[in-house]
C-alpha cells in the first residue's frame, strides 16, 4: 500500500458515512419507529423498506431536485402505506402523521452529524480533491446543496447516473478517473466493507473503514479503522 503521505485524493460514500456516522440508514431508521412507538415488528419494517425501495426504482419517484428531507419522506409514505395497506398498522389521523414525524427526525440527526463533520471536511478539502461514490437516486447534488457541502466537493458520482450499482468495481474505477487520480492516490472512505471498500481494494486504492465498534483482527480487512470522521486528519497527518 501507498504512504499515507503519497495520498491526493479522497473517495468517499455519503449515506451513512458523512451523514449518519457509520449507522446505517436502515437501521437508523428502525430506532426511529421504535422511538416513535409505532407498534410494528422488523421484521414487518423490512419489508415495507422493500416495498418502498421497489417503489422508488420502478416509479422513479426520487426527483433529481429532492433534498435528503423529501427523499425521506417519499420513503416514509411508502413504507406506512405499506404497512397500513397491509393491516399491520391502523389508518388513521395519527398513522397519516409519522412519515412526516419520522422523516422529521432522521433528517434532523443527519444534519447534526453533517454539522459535525464540516469542518473536517473543510480541512480535508485544502489538502486533496475530494470526491463521492454514491448509490443514490440521482439526486446527490441537491443533498449536498442543502447540507452545505457542495464546495468541498470536486466530483460526485452517482450509480444511477453511470447504470452501476455498488459494489461493482468500474463504478470505483470512474470515480477515481473522476478526480483524474491513480487508484494507489485516492483514499477511499466508508460504513461498509462490502458495498465501498473491498471494490475499492480490488482496484488498488488504500481504504479506510468508518467503524464504531470494536472489530476482531480477522475482520480487520481495511486498511485502517476510525471511529468518527474527525479522526482522519489525524490519521493522514500521522
Amino acid at each position: 500500500m501507498k504512504p499515507k503521505h503519497d495520498i491526493k485524493g479522497i473517495l468517499f460514500n455519503f449515506s451513512g458515512t458523512i451523514d449518519t456516522e457509520g449507522c446505517e440508514w436502515f437501521d437508523l431508521i428502525w430506532r426511529k419507529y421504535r422511538e416513535t412507538g409505532i407498534p410494528v415488528s422488523k421484521s414487518d419494517y423490512l419489508h415495507a423498506h422493500e416495498y418502498a425501495e421497489a417503489q422508488i426504482a420502478e416509479k422513479g419517484l426520487i426527483e433529481p431536485h429532492f433534498n435528503s428531507y423529501q427523499t425521506l419522506y417519499t420513503k416514509l409514505s411508502l413504507q406506512i402505506r405499506y404497512l397500513t395497506d397491509k393491516g399491520l398498522l391502523s389508518d388513521n389521523s395519527c398513522t397519516h402523521k409519522y412519515p412526516q414525524q419520522l422523516a422529521t427526525l432522521c433528517y434532523n440527526r443527519a444534519i447534526m452529524h453533517v454539522k459535525q463533520n464540516e469542518q473536517t471536511l473543510e480541512k480535508l478539502g485544502a489538502r486533496y480533491r475530494l470526491g463521492i461514490v454514491a448509490q443514490s437516486y440521482g439526486n446527490m447534488p441537491a443533498v449536498l446543496v442543502d447540507y452545505g457541502l457542495s464546495p468541498y466537493f470536486t466530483d460526485v458520482i452517482e450509480s444511477s447516473e453511470v447504470n452501476l450499482n455498488k459494489p461493482d468495481q468500474e463504478l470505483f474505477r470512474l470515480s477515481v478517473d473522476a478526480l483524474h487520480l491513480a487508484p494507489e492516490e485516492t483514499l477511499c472512505v466508508s460504513n461498509s466493507l462490502n458495498n465501498d471498500l473491498r471494490p475499492a481494494q480490488g482496484i488498488g486504492c488504500p481504504t479506510v473503514w468508518l467503524n464504531r465498534r470494536p472489530v476482531s483482527s480477522t475482520r480487520q480487512i481495511s486498511h485502517y479503522r476510525i471511529s468518527s470522521l474527525n479522526e482522519l486528519n489525524e490519521l493522514l497527518s500521522s
